[in-house]
């Protein structure tokens, strides 16, 4: 029994509705696409620089370039960063800037949206979610670069739907705890 105890300790308890701050960072095989949504009028860039708007609108969509699916309750950009252009260096201007519509905030202040799925239970493998608007409210005027952005989520690999699958199966009382560790050991191929 205490074998059974170390699995289950071993492996992280993360779900879809964990906080988002505790959502691994996908940002690597899960790219945010931003698309100008320019429906306000203007333009973003004149004469082949930025220009300055007091809104901002882009079209987010995320790409899944892994071989995972990513579980679509668990899917967030956070806006990491905007920064101001023009200057030297980059100058973090996100605080003198609004988010609108945003679904929350991380612990650190960052906005976050849901990335929509179109009803799926998640992004497959090398496709792309629905698109959404981040709307940006810019009111000094500042030109802004288009916004850093971070994926989180929870990945679904062939381990993580052993373990539901057997967990699931202790649950009903089909196999015991003991079976259930003895199956994962035998599937990594050493004991523990």
């Amino acid at each position: 029994m205490a074998a059974c105890v170390l699995l289950v300790a071993t492996v992280p308890l993360l779900h879809a509705s964990s906080p988002v701050d505790e959502l691994p960072d996908l940002t690597g095989g899960v790219i945010p696409l931003l698309t100008s949504a320019d429906t306000l009028g203007g333009q973003l860039f004149a004469g082949g620089k930025l220009s300055s708007r007091a809104d901002v609108r882009y079209l987010v969509r995320v790409k899944n370039q892994s071989g995972d699916p990513i579980e679509a309750d668990s899917l967030v950009v956070v806006v990491h960063k905007i920064h101001e252009a023009g200057r030297a260096r980059l100058h973090d201007v996100t605080a003198r800037v609004e988010i609108v519509g945003s679904d929350g905030e991380t612990g650190d202040g960052k906005p976050y949206f849901r990335v929509p799925l179109d009803g799926k239970p998640e992004l497959a493998p090398y496709s792309e979610s629905e698109a959404f608007t981040l709307e940006i409210l810019n009111p000094d005027l500042l030109r802004l670069y288009p916004p850093v952005l971070r994926v989180r989520g929870l990945r679904r690999t062939a381990s993580h739907v052993f373990q539901d699958a057997l967990q699931n199966l202790v649950s009903q009382g089909t196999i015991t705890p003991e079976e259930a560790l003895e199956a994962v050991e035998s599937a990594e191929g050493r004991r523990f």
